[in-house]
């Protein structure tokens, strides 16, 4: 009887030791800075613009921006109120397509505007900014296009949507100046 007690305290200590058990963590290293109120609210506004996504569709990060900036925001049209920009991939029987929604905010509802096609591998860069410095803001779309570097497409908003104003090929960081 000794015997199978000593054997079982040994064997009990020992998976006690192996199996990770450790100290219990203190408060200190649970203790993280507060979520900004911007960041809330673009988890609140990339939720409602999911929705209006295709269900197939998965929503494309840029690899130029940080981790989290899946929406560009900007006044495309002039109006004094931010429009919101998703890229997106939407998977289909032939393969996958990319696309760039534009959403328009009215009366605190979201709804589609414009979409334009993508090509390419992936999204590199999605901004809204005056880039042609004429005081109105275009929309940018890098696309990756593989070794063969990437392709930047440059919208504008005539006529009530989004109209393709110039296409180039760009290599590493892009740099819109």
């Amino acid at each position: 009887m000794p015997r199978k007690f000593i054997g079982f305290t040994i064997l009990s200590t020992t998976i006690l030791l192996l199996g990770g058990c450790g100290f219990p963590t203190t408060p200190v290293d649970l203790i993280e800075p507060p979520i900004p109120k911007t960041s809330l609210q673009n988890n609140n506004i990339s939720h409602d613009l999911k929705k209006l996504l295709p269900d197939n569709a998965q929503i494309l990060s840029p690899m130029q921006e940080k981790k989290g900036n899946d929406i560009s925001f900007g006044d495309l049209d002039g109006d004094g109120v931010n429009e919101a920009v998703v890229v997106y991939e939407e998977k289909n029987k032939t393969g996958r397509t990319l696309k760039a929604a534009l959403f328009r905010q009215h009366q605190k509802e979201w709804r589609k505007i414009s979409e334009v096609d993508g090509f390419g591998y992936g999204l590199d860069y999605a901004g809204i900014w005056d880039i042609n410095h004429d005081g109105r803001p275009e929309l940018a779309l890098g696309w990756s296009l593989g070794y063969a570097g990437n392709g930047l497409d440059i919208y504008g908003w005539r006529e009530d949507k989004l109209e393709l104003l110039s296409k180039k090929v760009y290599q590493g960081k892009l740099e819109l100046e």
